[in-house]
């Protein structure tokens, strides 16, 4: 039985998960940054450890931050596929820090020490910013230290062998699943290109990220979004409301 417990900001807890061998720790330890007594008993179980970058706690968090440092609401996808009711009015008028203050930066460099100690990493995005918040995640670990393989590895085989699917996603290999994202761009050489995405394959149908149209595989082309059409620029949308765990 997998037990993926949040770690409720509380540092004695988390190393009682870790000695009672959790499947992981979600959210980041509330210490931003650790000492060699942790690293030893961590690396010592299989217990993996997912930071959660995007609300990192004790300080400003990873989410503030990509609003602070990105023009967000002109990201080409996430305009193209949020209505702008929901994402302008969270993303126009943003408020700034100078960089020391974004404690966020110090928990991804004690995930980086800790990943490579050999603590198993993994994103999570916390559903901030409808997908988009995947790809901050990797940049983070990134201003983290971590190499941009690292930090792709952290957003696909690792979890994928955190939640035990690894003999069916995670990798590109025979007999996986031909789920896959095709990029625009070297993302070993800038983890920041990981969201030029140019098309998504899912279950081996191949679709064109700038229209949602199935390409290649079919050509079928999408419908309308609710949200497309005449009246897009007024048109209220409901936005949930984010909850607290990690879906």
């Amino acid at each position: 039985m997998m037990v993926v417990p949040e770690g409720a900001s509380l540092f004695e807890l988390n190393m009682s998960m870790i000695v009672d061998g959790h499947t992981g720790i979600e959210h980041a330890l509330p210490l931003a940054e650790v000492y060699d007594d942790v690293r030893q008993l961590w690396t010592q179980t299989q217990v993996g450890y997912t930071p959660t970058l995007n609300v990192a706690y004790g300080g400003l968090d990873g989410e503030h931050y990509w609003y602070a440092r990105t023009n967000v609401w002109e990201h080409p996808l996430l305009s193209r596929y949020v209505p702008r009711t929901v994402l302008q009015p969270r993303s126009v008028r943003r408020l700034t820090a100078p960089e020391e203050d974004f404690n966020v930066l110090r928990v991804a460099r004690t995930a980086t020490l800790l990943q490579r100690a050999g603590v198993r990493v993994n994103i999570g995005a916390h559903g901030q910013r409808e997908g988009l918040g995947a790809h901050w995640e990797m940049w983070m670990f990134g201003l983290g230290g971590m190499t941009p393989l690292e930090a792709l590895r952290t957003a696909t085989l690792n979890p994928a062998r955190y939640l035990g699917l690894d003999r069916d996603i995670g990798s590109l290999e025979v007999g996986k699943l031909a789920d896959l994202v095709i990029i625009d761009g070297d993302v070993l050489a800038d983890i920041r290109q990981s969201d030029r995405i140019a098309h998504v394959m899912q279950n081996g149908r191949l679709y064109e990220a700038a229209t949602l149209n199935e390409v290649v595989s079919g050509q079928r082309v999408r419908k309308p979004l609710m949200f497309e059409g005449a009246d897009a620029e007024t048109l209220e949308v409901e936005a949930q409301g984010q909850g607290h765990d990690d879906d």
